[in-house]
Protein backbone atom coordinates (compact mmCIF):
# COMPACT_ATOMS: atom_id res chain seq x y z
CA UNK A 1 0.00 0.00 0.00
CA UNK A 2 1.01 3.18 -1.19
CA UNK A 3 0.87 6.21 1.14
CA UNK A 4 0.03 9.24 -0.73
CA UNK A 5 2.76 12.35 -0.58
CA UNK A 6 1.42 15.28 1.32
CA UNK A 7 0.44 18.63 0.12
CA UNK A 8 3.75 20.92 0.18
CA UNK A 9 4.23 24.46 0.94
CA UNK A 10 7.80 25.99 -0.15
CA UNK A 11 9.05 29.19 1.43
CA UNK A 12 12.53 30.83 1.42
CA UNK A 13 12.22 33.11 -0.92
CA UNK A 14 11.75 36.85 0.11
CA UNK A 15 9.29 37.75 -2.71
CA UNK A 16 7.01 34.66 -2.59
CA UNK A 17 4.45 33.47 0.04
CA UNK A 18 5.24 32.38 3.99
CA UNK A 19 8.60 34.23 3.84
CA UNK A 20 7.46 34.86 7.57
CA UNK A 21 8.19 31.30 8.64
CA UNK A 22 12.48 32.21 7.76
CA UNK A 23 14.15 33.19 10.34
CA UNK A 24 15.24 36.11 8.37
CA UNK A 25 11.51 38.00 8.31
CA UNK A 26 11.25 41.30 9.62
CA UNK A 27 9.53 39.94 12.57
CA UNK A 28 11.08 41.33 15.88
CA UNK A 29 11.39 38.58 18.94
CA UNK A 30 11.55 40.03 22.78
CA UNK A 31 13.35 37.29 24.71
CA UNK A 32 14.18 37.72 28.27
CA UNK A 33 12.98 41.10 28.30
CA UNK A 34 15.37 42.00 25.32
CA UNK A 35 14.47 43.14 21.77
CA UNK A 36 15.68 40.91 18.98
CA UNK A 37 15.56 42.37 15.24
CA UNK A 38 14.92 39.09 13.71
CA UNK A 39 14.35 35.38 15.16
CA UNK A 40 17.78 34.92 13.16
CA UNK A 41 19.79 37.18 15.97
CA UNK A 42 17.91 35.24 18.57
CA UNK A 43 18.94 31.86 17.30
CA UNK A 44 22.17 32.75 16.42
CA UNK A 45 22.37 34.73 20.05
CA UNK A 46 21.43 30.83 21.37
CA UNK A 47 24.96 29.41 20.62
CA UNK A 48 26.76 32.00 23.05
CA UNK A 49 23.97 32.40 25.83
CA UNK A 50 25.16 31.12 29.19
CA UNK A 51 28.74 30.60 27.67
CA UNK A 52 29.89 33.63 26.14
CA UNK A 53 27.02 36.49 26.81
CA UNK A 54 29.00 39.09 25.28
CA UNK A 55 28.52 37.54 22.25
CA UNK A 56 25.67 36.79 22.39
CA UNK A 57 24.64 40.29 23.37
CA UNK A 58 26.95 41.52 20.24
CA UNK A 59 24.85 39.40 18.45
CA UNK A 60 21.45 41.12 19.03
CA UNK A 61 22.62 44.57 18.51
CA UNK A 62 24.68 43.84 15.44
CA UNK A 63 22.54 45.69 13.36
CA UNK A 64 18.83 44.88 11.41
CA UNK A 65 19.96 42.62 8.81
CA UNK A 66 19.92 39.07 9.82
CA UNK A 67 22.65 37.78 7.73
CA UNK A 68 24.79 40.08 10.02
CA UNK A 69 23.77 38.32 13.03
CA UNK A 70 24.24 35.16 10.90
CA UNK A 71 27.43 36.30 9.87
CA UNK A 72 28.98 37.48 13.32
CA UNK A 73 27.97 33.83 14.87
CA UNK A 74 30.19 32.38 12.12
CA UNK A 75 32.83 34.72 13.17
CA UNK A 76 32.34 33.87 16.97
CA UNK A 77 32.15 29.62 16.03
CA UNK A 78 35.29 28.83 18.37
CA UNK A 79 33.35 29.84 21.02
CA UNK A 80 30.14 28.36 20.17
CA UNK A 81 28.97 26.47 23.41
CA UNK A 82 30.04 23.14 23.27
CA UNK A 83 26.51 21.16 23.28
CA UNK A 84 25.51 23.04 20.66
CA UNK A 85 25.03 20.13 17.96
CA UNK A 86 22.97 18.77 20.66
CA UNK A 87 20.93 21.57 21.82
CA UNK A 88 20.39 23.07 17.99
CA UNK A 89 17.16 21.94 17.37
CA UNK A 90 15.52 22.61 20.42
CA UNK A 91 16.68 26.26 20.41
CA UNK A 92 15.73 26.36 16.67
CA UNK A 93 11.98 25.57 18.21
CA UNK A 94 12.21 28.01 21.56
CA UNK A 95 13.42 30.48 18.49
CA UNK A 96 9.89 29.83 16.65
CA UNK A 97 8.12 29.59 19.66
CA UNK A 98 8.47 33.30 20.76
CA UNK A 99 8.13 34.55 17.22
CA UNK A 100 5.26 32.91 16.23
CA UNK A 101 3.42 33.47 19.56
CA UNK A 102 4.52 37.21 19.69
CA UNK A 103 3.15 37.52 15.81
CA UNK A 104 -0.23 36.32 15.72
CA UNK A 105 -0.43 37.32 11.88
CA UNK A 106 2.57 34.04 11.45
CA UNK A 107 0.34 31.61 14.10
CA UNK A 108 -2.64 32.61 12.25
CA UNK A 109 -0.65 31.93 8.48
CA UNK A 110 0.92 28.36 10.43
CA UNK A 111 -2.31 26.69 11.45
CA UNK A 112 -3.84 28.01 8.14
CA UNK A 113 -1.09 25.67 6.60
CA UNK A 114 -3.22 22.37 7.59
CA UNK A 115 -1.39 19.38 7.31
CA UNK A 116 0.68 20.35 4.47
CA UNK A 117 4.40 19.49 4.64
CA UNK A 118 6.39 22.73 5.39
CA UNK A 119 9.61 23.02 3.47
CA UNK A 120 12.32 24.91 3.70
CA UNK A 121 13.39 25.62 -0.08
CA UNK A 122 16.85 26.70 0.43
CA UNK A 123 19.63 25.24 -1.93
CA UNK A 124 22.26 26.35 0.37
CA UNK A 125 21.42 24.66 3.29
CA UNK A 126 20.59 21.00 3.50
CA UNK A 127 20.33 20.58 7.72
CA UNK A 128 17.44 23.53 8.01
CA UNK A 129 16.27 23.08 4.15
CA UNK A 130 16.47 20.73 1.61
CA UNK A 131 19.71 22.01 -0.19
CA UNK A 132 20.97 22.33 -3.73
CA UNK A 133 19.96 18.32 -3.92
CA UNK A 134 16.07 18.80 -2.59
CA UNK A 135 17.07 15.98 -0.52
CA UNK A 136 18.40 17.93 3.12
CA UNK A 137 16.32 17.09 6.33
CA UNK A 138 14.53 20.21 5.98
CA UNK A 139 14.73 20.62 10.29
CA UNK A 140 13.93 24.15 9.66
CA UNK A 141 10.06 23.10 8.14
CA UNK A 142 9.68 20.07 10.73
CA UNK A 143 10.44 22.70 13.56
CA UNK A 144 7.40 24.46 11.94
CA UNK A 145 5.02 21.52 11.78
CA UNK A 146 5.83 20.42 15.48
CA UNK A 147 4.75 24.26 16.50
CA UNK A 148 1.79 23.91 14.06
CA UNK A 149 0.47 20.82 15.77
CA UNK A 150 1.17 22.65 19.25
CA UNK A 151 -1.01 25.38 18.71
CA UNK A 152 -3.78 23.15 17.12
CA UNK A 153 -3.57 20.79 20.50
CA UNK A 154 -2.22 17.50 18.76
Amino acid sequence: MTVPARHQILFYHKAKPYYGFTNFSAHPVIYNGKRYPTSEHLFQSFKFQGYRPDIAEHIRTCGGRPSAAFQEAHRYQPHVRSDWLKVNIEKMDETLHHKFTQHPDLMKELLDTGNAELVEDSDKDSFWGIGSDGKGRNELGKALERLRAQFRGD
